[in-house]
């Protein structure tokens, strides 16, 4: 059976995921084969090179005492997968990808190659009209949450897994030109998740999944008192983080650095009145990042530890996953067909295969 994840330890609180692959193998239901594959950038191979502000603009200064320990459990938990995997794993840290080759001497950051937009002229009939790839079984609600939230209430089930990819504030998010938006502060944020029907479409024993960045404001917006937790009645159970590495298994921004660490985190929680668990309650997911954007696919892991059948909602969504729900104004974006080469690799793109470095 194909998978994304290269490693696993033994209780699989430690893996090494391929982002791209847990995308197209979420394009599928078993036990159909992936067909096509995702465009993606070309691996890191080094770190991102960073450089931190001099000690009077340390943001450390400024954070709370429970925030800076928070930080600091995090980084250990990480120093200790990371060579746990090293010591036991000694495969690539990626699948071969697939990237747009740079043509006409291009030397812009393939990153940015999702940028491109399918020219009518692309289509060999000219008033053909690209159609997105459609996962089977999935449902999608495209549209600002405000707009499409009466069908939502209308349509949609309850659920046993609801996973949301909030847009947090960020200043360096805004600075560029199409990304996608932002919430301005944390009032517009608190706004915009009060208007997701959390407490009445999530199942008594479901999960919901929350996606954080590493400012403190952030996860005080959900877990202090009064906060969006309490609103919805839930209480956290888990959590999962994310570690972005190189094509070598190397963090892309170092564990010590002040400015940027090179992990996301993802909150779990259950309702109050619920008894699911989740056992490790902490997962370390090493995974090289993709275009800007793009998380791993999650349908793969909470397939182990959720019901046969269950039901799932991801709300900011940027792509579809087969038999899950979606709920978002961007929720097509990686759908499109200019994302992805159907069947074996075509002219016009390359191979960047990690097993090909020293």
């Amino acid at each position: 059976m194909e998978s994304c994840i290269l490693f696993a330890n033994t209780d699989r609180s430690i893996l090494v995921v391929d982002i791209p692959r847990s995308i197209e193998l979420a394009q599928i239901v078993t036990p159909q084969h992936v067909d096509r594959q995702l465009i993606s950038c070309k691996a890191l191979d080094e770190p991102w090179q960073t450089r931190d502000p001099g000690q009077s603009q340390n943001p450390s200064m400024s954070r709370s005492a429970s925030a800076a320990i928070d930080e600091l459990m995090i980084g250990a938990v990480v120093q200790e997968a990371l060579q746990e995997v090293r010591g036991a794993y000694t495969g690539p840290w990626l699948l071969p990808r697939v990237t747009e080759s740079q043509q006409r001497g291009n030397t812009k950051d393939a990153a940015m190659s999702h940028k491109r937009k399918p020219s009518i002229h692309d289509n060999e009939q000219i008033n053909e009209v690209p159609v997105p790839y459609i996962p089977p079984g999935s449902h999608y609600l495209l549209g600002a949450i405000a707009s499409q939230r009466d069908e939502f209430l209308k349509t949609a089930p309850t659920f046993d897994l609801m996973v949301l990819d909030p847009p947090w504030p960020s200043r360096s998010v805004r600075r560029k030109k199409n990304r996608y938006s932002t919430a301005y502060d944390m009032q517009d944020t608190r706004s915009l998740l009060s208007l997701i029907p959390i407490a009445s479409h999530l199942k008594s024993n479901g999960l919901i999944a929350i996606w954080v960045t590493n400012k403190p404001a952030v996860v005080d917006l959900l877990k202090s008192p009064g906060g969006m937790f309490d609103q919805w009645d839930l209480e956290s159970i888990a959590e999962w983080v994310w570690v972005k590495v190189t094509s070598k298994g190397v963090p892309v921004v170092d564990l010590e650095s002040v400015w940027r660490k090179p992990w996301e985190r993802l909150l779990i929680a259950r309702k109050k009145s619920g008894s699911m668990r989740l056992c490790p309650d902490r997962k370390v997911i090493f995974g090289v990042p993709d275009l800007h954007s793009r998380k791993p696919n999650l349908s793969s892991l909470f397939k182990e530890v959720l019901p046969e059948n269950y039901l799932a909602l991801e709300v900011f969504s940027r792509n579809l996953t087969a038999d899950w729900w979606s709920w978002g104004d961007q929720t097509l974006m990686f759908q499109q067909r200019h994302h992805w080469i159907e069947g074996t690799i075509s002219e016009g793109c390359e191979i960047n295969d990690p097993r090909r470095h020293d």
